[in-house]
């Protein structure tokens, strides 16, 4: 019965450094991984703001979108020291940040359609070539009255 219960101690004492090994290294992955998550909500979100504004200066489509963000989330992880992240948890972790930002993303960013620009700026283009012409035609009235002054001088 010495023999069995010498034997157990044994292997006891032989296996606990390997499991609390193994068990410190799953703990420290975990610790890395949820690092990784929790670094990857605030970037996200701020991905999602960026690539909004930068879709009010130029235009882009949804999926385009999308895509600078999810490259901006892993380039911040990358500066972070994070180089292996899951672009499938990028990815859905800045939709995640869109849907939770979205009501007032419209409100502070409006996007508009690539037709809509081109109106814009044919309208401010309208609005330039109509302030030239009332300015000039205010200088040809300012010059038709010093013409009809001069006139009246000489008579």
């Amino acid at each position: 019965m010495n023999n069995v219960a010498d034997l157990i101690i044994s292997i006891a004492v032989v296996a606990i450094p390997v499991i609390g090994g193994f068990v410190a290294k799953a703990l420290l992955n975990n610790k890395t991984a949820l690092a990784v998550l929790n670094a990857i909500g605030p970037l996200a979100k701020a991905a999602v703001v960026a690539v909004e504004k930068l879709g009010v200066d130029q235009y882009l489509e949804g999926e385009l979108k999308k895509s600078k963000a999810v490259q901006f989330v892993l380039e911040g992880l990358a500066k972070l020291g994070f180089t292996k992240a899951d672009q499938d948890i990028v990815a859905n972790a800045v939709e995640k940040a869109y849907a939770d930002l979205s009501a007032n993303l419209e409100k502070v960013y409006p996007q508009k359609t690539e037709a809509e620009l081109t109106a814009d700026e044919k309208a401010i283009q309208k609005k330039e070539l109509e302030d030239q012409i009332a300015k000039e035609q205010q200088e040809l009235q300012s010059k038709q009255q010093k013409l009809a002054a001069m006139q009246n001088v000489q008579d």
